[in-house]
């Protein structure tokens, strides 16, 4: 069965080939197929946005796509990382005092959170394909909403350790799910933007969550007899509730699987499996053993995991800078921060990593081939340098400025995310099942670690005394940087051997279009990912 590709015309004939063992073969026979992708020729536009350099039909579906899939994507996003990181906000605004969690306590039910997140990764990821994937992802937000509500009545540590084990298992899900449909719908040269755009939500959680809890603080502390705390986990709640309803209504299907509906007309329905010839199979995301035993043979399942577990522990030491300025604090003394700027001092952090993870993804889709690479290493680089100055330097210095600048400075290493994520789907952008489980395993292993690494690197007990977790935070880095470093080579490498065997083949079929009519390419071929 052959289809027409009208979106993209190359503007020579040069292919991308790759090679993928035929689905349902028992031969495990390899045979060669054709990326007919080639990136459009732009224009000064699509540096602004790439809707700009398309014709009026495909614009206005990508603005719906815009509208609906990115926004409900990036809320939903933004209020997982609130309900995510709000204990940390209500641990330094009464909790700990209330619950006594005078030891790790915090540590443990972070812990806690990252184990039930890393055990829902990938059957989450197996079950999106199986449902309807807006339903799913909006009932993943409707559930872990519900477990927020109830942290405000918590009354002690197995309760809140509970909640917030039920908490990470609703939220496993989501950021992989999100990223695959994103995926699923936009082209690669359309993507980096737009999950930089989702991934800056990430950080806007956190900012939201910290000016939250000083409002929350000031205005409802002992309203009804509640401390401020647990009225946060209420108003955080009510914000996310409304957040699901939009993903509920707005959050669309899978292009193999959708149907017209009050927003998608068929003919953009159509129009969505045209751009994108790898999605119209009816279930993708079907994992087989033999497919798994295939993507194990090939780079992308190794490093890319890799790297984003070393690239999550970055993060810890800006993590650290809200119970520094805490510490400004001693007991029997005047307070020198107000609980309103322990919360929001450290938002900073946030604000320049939304501006430089913005910055990252325009710079990235600028560079020559729109490469990622270079993006990982700068943010690497940052994560070696900033934590290993903060490790070395007096906590306490006479001049509060330094320590604050550096601490604002680890924002940085953290704007390769949204980039990363676009990296990994270009790589497996023509095998959807290895893309899910590649972007599944990404998570799992970065969160693996993440549950049991700051509980020896970052004590809740010693901060803000952690400059061993400083130096551990740049060895992490260091090894993420060689990891770039690999995936930009070993990428650039089977791109080479891509153009090689394209110009192979045109000069072949150049040679066979001497002695037989031309016809057209059946461009319905089983796409792959090439080995290495």
């Amino acid at each position: 069965m052959s289809h027409q590709q009208p979106v993209d015309k190359p503007e020579s004939r040069s292919a991308v080939v790759a090679t993928l063992n035929q689905p349902g073969s028992t031969n495990g026979e390899v045979i060669s197929s054709i990326d007919t992708y080639v990136p459009p020729k732009r224009t000064w536009k699509s540096y602004i946005w790439s809707t700009l350099d398309v014709d009026k039909e495909e614009a206005r579906f990508l603005t719906k796509l815009d509208v609906t899939l990115i926004t409900s994507a990036a809320l939903g996003v933004m209020i997982r990382y609130l309900d995510q990181v709000n204990i940390t906000n209500a641990f330094n605004s009464g909790m700990k005092e209330d619950l006594e969690l005078y030891g790790n306590e915090l540590n443990f039910a972070n812990a806690l959170w990252s184990a039930a997140y890393v055990f829902g990764q990938i059957p989450s990821n197996l079950l999106l394909t199986r449902v309807n994937a807006a339903r799913y992802i909006a009932f993943l937000e409707f559930a872990w909403t519900a477990f927020t509500f109830g942290t405000s009545a918590v009354k002690n540590t197995n309760q809140l350790y509970a909640l917030r084990f039920f908490v990470g298992l609703f939220e496993a899900g989501h950021f992989p799910a999100v990223m695959y449909v994103c995926s699923s719908y936009y082209k690669p040269h359309e993507l980096a933007r737009r999950n930089s755009l989702i991934q800056i939500f990430v950080s806007v959680g956190p900012l939201f969550s910290g000016f939250l809890m000083a409002a929350v603080y000031e205005g409802l502390d002992g309203v009804r007899g509640w401390p401020g705390w647990r009225w946060m986990y209420i108003i955080c709640g009510a914000i996310s509730l409304p957040c699901a309803v939009w993903t509920f209504f707005a959050m669309p299907q899978l292009p193999g699987r959708a149907k017209p509906n009050w927003i998608f007309t068929q003919a953009e329905i159509d129009l969505a499996r045209a751009r994108m010839p790898t999605e119209k199979k009816f279930f993708t995301g079907l994992f087989k053993w033999k497919d798994i035993k295939r993507w194990h043979t090939t780079w992308h399942v190794y490093l890319f995991p890799f790297y984003f577990l070393c690239a999550g522990q970055i993060g810890q030491a800006g993590g650290s800078m809200i119970f520094w300025v805490k510490s400004y604090n001693v007991k029997g003394k005047p307070n020198v921060f107000s609980v309103a700027e322990i919360n929001i001092i450290p938002l900073g952090i946030n604000v320049i990593t939304i501006v430089g993870a913005l910055t990252s993804s325009w710079i990235s889709d600028s560079l020559p081939g729109s490469a990622r690479w270079p993006s990982m290493v700068f943010a690497a680089l940052v994560g070696i340098v900033i934590p290993a100055a903060l490790g070395s330097t007096p906590v306490h210095p006479p001049n509060k400025g330094t320590r604050w600048a550096l601490f604002y400075l680890t924002s940085l290493a953290g704007t390769a995310a949204g980039v990363t994520w676009t990296f990994v789907n270009e790589t497996s952008r023509q095998d959807p099942e290895k893309r899910a489980y590649v972007g599944a395993m990404m998570n799992a292993f970065a969160y693996i670690f993440t549950a049991w690494i700051p509980i020896f690197t970052f004590p809740t007990s010693k901060q803000p005394y952690v400059n061993k977790g400083m130096f551990a935070t740049s060895g992490f880095a260091s090894a993420a940087l060689l990891t770039a470093l690999a995936i930009g080579y070993l990428d650039h490498r089977d791109k080479k051997r891509a153009r090689l065997l394209g110009d192979s083949n045109d000069a072949k079929r150049d040679q066979e279009s001497n002695s037989v009519p031309e016809s057209p390419i059946d461009e319905d071929v089983k796409i792959g990912d090439l080995r290495g």
